[in-house]
């Protein structure tokens, strides 16, 4: 009977996670802010970074790379519910939202 249990609630929370969507962050690369860390898979980088919604809403956000991104290269993070930084891409400065456009001053 506790086996049941167990794999009703695993199916639960698989089924909630897999319907969860990701949201957009926004943010500027400032290789002031990358750490280096202990290997894993392809990673060696981990960026800690301030990140803009597309309301303009700030939030923290650390994500891991293979190499040292561009300095001062905006990018579009996909940030999933409990999982955070999903993935990452490089955009253009008029390619965000105007809400975040207001947080950097666009001479990138």
């Amino acid at each position: 009977m506790a086996v049941i249990a167990v794999l009703v609630v695993a199916c639960i929370v698989v089924a909630f996670l897999a319907t969860q969507k990701s949201a957009d962050y926004y943010t500027q690369i400032d290789n002031d802010c990358v750490t280096e860390i202990a290997p894993h898979g392809a990673m060696n980088d981990r960026y800690t970074l301030s990140a803009y919604d597309e309301t303009g809403a700030e939030k923290e956000l650390s994500f891991e790379t293979s190499r040292i991104l561009t300095d001062d290269a905006y990018l579009c993070l996909k940030v999933a519910p409990f999982r955070g930084v999903v993935t990452w891409a490089e955009v253009q400065f008029d390619e965000m939202p105007a809400a975040v456009q207001e947080q950097y001053d666009g001479n990138s």
